[in-house]
């Protein structure tokens, strides 16, 4: 089998390609293009290439006709996020997207640099294949601060997702992809989710909704989530986590790690805190 790794790093080298100056087609995409510095929102990226955030931007300033802030509707893309905050209209029922990487896409690049997207219904939401989102702050958003969803082969890390209104990471329908260093704090139902449903953990699946296989849940800290810390639902299959530990002991209100399957399934957990609460009592959450 290929080394994960392998795999990889041979898309990173066109991005780099790109960021030099070699260009590529647009999308055909019908929406206000983004500059390659990005002082507003309301654009979205239609050609291959290197941005950057280059001011604190916000919804009043205008969305795309999807809602979102930022949409990435092409291949080939290098987003420099430069600690700049992405700021939605908040409220107890905020909307729209900060951050939006679309289906059929791939090869990009999102450095965030500790970026925090806050106050929308999704904060990031990763819909393309073979995408690296590093270092981004999602907090006080509505259905999940950093969303994977139907993605392929995306590798998060060191995300934080903080007292966000349901789930602070949901990876849903999503394959062969990795968290690792994550941060999933108080938020308001599950800190990480891998599953169909939006209400959480459901026993007979998503009818309509493919599973989410081969995904690997790495170091993450879990503290003060009102239902799980990690929770697998039916259909996260091969999914492996280790190294979830509880920030300062502070237990999650139901369970801290919680797997829907008999027996965990195909997933496997290992190296976890000793001290996690857990729904197996078979063992095989480790």
């Amino acid at each position: 089998m290929r080394n994960r790794a392998t795999l990889r790093f041979q898309w990173i080298l066109p991005i780099l390609a790109i960021a030099a100056g070699l260009m590529m087609p647009a999308a055909a995409f019908a929406q206000t293009a983004c500059s390659p510095t990005i002082n507003s929102c309301g654009c979205t990226i239609v050609k291959p290439g290197s941005y950057k955030i280059g001011l604190a931007i916000n919804s009043t300033q205008g969305l795309t006709s999807n809602g979102a802030c930022i949409e990435i509707a092409a291949s080939f893309v290098f987003l420099d996020a430069g600690k700049k905050t992405v700021t939605g209209p908040g409220g107890t029922s905020p909307t729209g997207i900060g951050i939006l990487v679309h289906r059929s896409f791939r090869a990009i690049f999102l450095e965030g640099r500790g970026t925090v997207i806050s106050g929308w219904d999704v904060g990031l939401l990763i819909q393309g294949r073979q995408i690296v989102a590093d270092d981004f702050t999602a907090s006080t958003n509505g259905t999940a601060g950093i969303e994977l969803d139907k993605a392929e082969a995306v590798e998060l890390t060191s995300p934080t997702a903080s007292s966000n209104l349901n789930y602070g990471i949901w990876v849903k329908q999503t394959s062969i992809s990795d968290i690792t260093n994550s941060k999933t704090l108080t938020n308001g139902n599950i800190g990480l989710y891998v599953g169909c449903s939006d209400i959480g953990p459901v026993s007979s699946g998503c009818p309509g909704v493919g599973p989410s296989p081969g995904n690997y849940i790495f170091t993450g800290g879990i503290a003060g989530n009102i239902n799980y810390g990690v929770a697998l639902d039916i259909g996260a299959k091969t999914t492996v986590v280790t190294n979830q530990t509880l920030s300062g002991g502070t237990h999650n209100s139901k369970d801290d790690l919680f797997d829907a399957n008999s027996s965990c399934g195909s997933n496997k957990w290992f190296a976890n805190d000793s001290t996690a609460t857990n729904n197996q009592a078979g063992g095989c959450i480790k």
